[in-house]
């Protein structure tokens, strides 16, 4: 059974203001950290309704701030199945698409909004944003399923099928 999605189209768009992207530096500092994990514990510090989401990350900038970091590659933030038992999200349904579960309004599409508000906070303390993205993970198994869209538009542009 396929979770169900939200096409969201073109419009509003967000007001990103005086957002610019971050200088690039051969002193990069990378944290890697994963979203839903790097707040869900009280010693994090963060109120108990922003632990484990976009907006709880944007309360610890000052502490990354204080460790030296310019850049946070965030592990997987894309749709994945929380049915699948995969903490990780190492098996998204969308590349495109934030992981509502990361998002403290996910009823509306509220992720979007609080994922670019994420990186819209980031920048402005002048740490880059680098997204995790590994191509050959996706949530569809093998040809007993499930199937929920890859292989449904086009299997052998998506996947590998024969032996090389």
């Amino acid at each position: 059974k396929a979770p169900l999605g939200v096409l969201v189209g073109p419009g509003g768009g967000f007001a990103w203001g005086a957002d610019r992207r971050p200088r690039h530096s051969s002193d990069t500092v990378i944290y890697e950290l994963h979203v839903g994990g790097f707040t869900r514990s009280p010693s994090s510090g963060v109120a108990q309704d922003r632990r484990g989401t976009y907006r709880g990350l944007i309360d610890k900038i000052p502490y990354l701030k204080d460790l030296g970091v310019t850049a946070v590659e965030l592990m997987p933030v894309f749709q994945f199945d929380p049915q699948e038992g995969n903490f990780w999200g190492y098996m998204p349904l969308s590349f495109f698409a934030p992981h509502h579960g990361y998002g403290r309004r996910p009823q509306d599409c509220g992720q979007l909004e609080e994922f670019r508000e994420m990186v819209k906070a980031l920048h402005a303390a002048d740490i880059e944003v680098i997204l995790d993205v590994v191509y050959n993970h996706t949530a569809e198994a093998d040809e007993h399923g499930p199937l929920y869209s890859y292989k449904g538009i086009d299997n052998s542009t998506y996947y590998i099928l024969t032996g090389g």
